[in-house]
């Protein structure tokens, strides 16, 4: 594949997996739209790969403190609902584990049935829409300091395991649904971000297993992709962190919203 689509891919990859738009949406819209083809499983591995550690590295304190705190603490099941009160750290990384858990049972029970959307772009154009629509819904939600509790992890969970259907935005329906909660904008910034890496890492693995069937590696479009959906994917966290905080998430229901019409119309 030539360098240029590796790049404009790499920028979808990177821009979208963060930003409340769908990367998996965008990939399909720009299969059929562009007639920009999958860049292969090694390739698609160190696209997500770069998206990770785009993350990782703005979170990369936090991640450091909840793993040791899972660590030190792992083994006191009894001791946890205490625990939790005392140590944020911990509770976050219950809470993290608790969001998993549905997109862990949905995407085995009705991953053939979730495959086929990806060749369907009338899907595609209506879950943008609805996309569109709870982001636009936001701007009415208020800003309220409720905790974050384990029925609300498992409610953002859910809202996360829907974005296995392509044009269903990841980080659209957990950041909403936060918002719809009460959760408080920075610590809700920042657990979407914070749940949203083990699903990332989870899929790189399997992508990973797959590639690792294939002969041969074409390290320069491997670098390029990877280092382009690295600073993308940076750019996009920054950004969406500001919009959640400043509670301009809205404006990213207007993008969804013409993007989903047009599929419709032109798909």
């Amino acid at each position: 594949m030539e360098y240029l689509k590796i790049i404009i891919l790499a920028i979808i990859q990177g821009l979208t997996e963060f930003l409340p738009v769908s990367s998996s949406g965008h990939l399909v819209l720009a299969k059929y739209m562009l007639g920009l083809e999958s860049p292969g499983v090694m390739l698609e591995v160190f696209l997500h790969f770069g998206t990770f550690m785009s993350v990782l590295v703005i979170f990369w304190k936090d991640v450091v403190r909840i793993i040791a705190a899972v660590l030190a603490n792992f083994w006191k099941v009894w001791k946890y609902p205490a625990i939790m009160k005392k140590n944020e750290d911990f509770a976050m990384g219950v809470y993290i584990f608790i969001s998993m858990i549905p997109a862990g049972v949905i995407g085995l029970l009705f991953e053939e049935q979730i495959e086929g959307f990806f060749d369907n772009i009338f899907m595609v154009g209506i879950a943008l829409l609805v996309t569109g629509t709870v982001l636009f819904l936001t701007q009415w939600a208020h800003n309220e300091k409720k905790p974050l509790t384990g029925w609300r992890a498992i409610l953002m969970g859910l809202a996360q395991a829907l974005a296995i259907i392509p044009g269903i935005s990841r980080s659209g329906s957990t950041v909403s649904t936060g918002m719809f909660l009460g959760i408080p904008r920075e610590k809700l910034a920042k657990f979407s971000f914070l749940m949203a890496l083990p699903i990332i890492f989870g899929a790189t693995l399997i992508e990973a297993r797959d590639a690792l069937a294939m002969d041969g590696f074409a390290w320069p479009a491997i670098i390029i992709g990877t280092g382009t959906s690295f600073l993308f994917g940076y750019f996009a966290v920054k950004w969406l962190l500001s919009a959640i905080i400043k509670g301009k998430l809205h404006f990213f229901g207007f993008y969804c919203l013409t993007v989903g019409f047009l599929a419709l119309i032109f798909g």
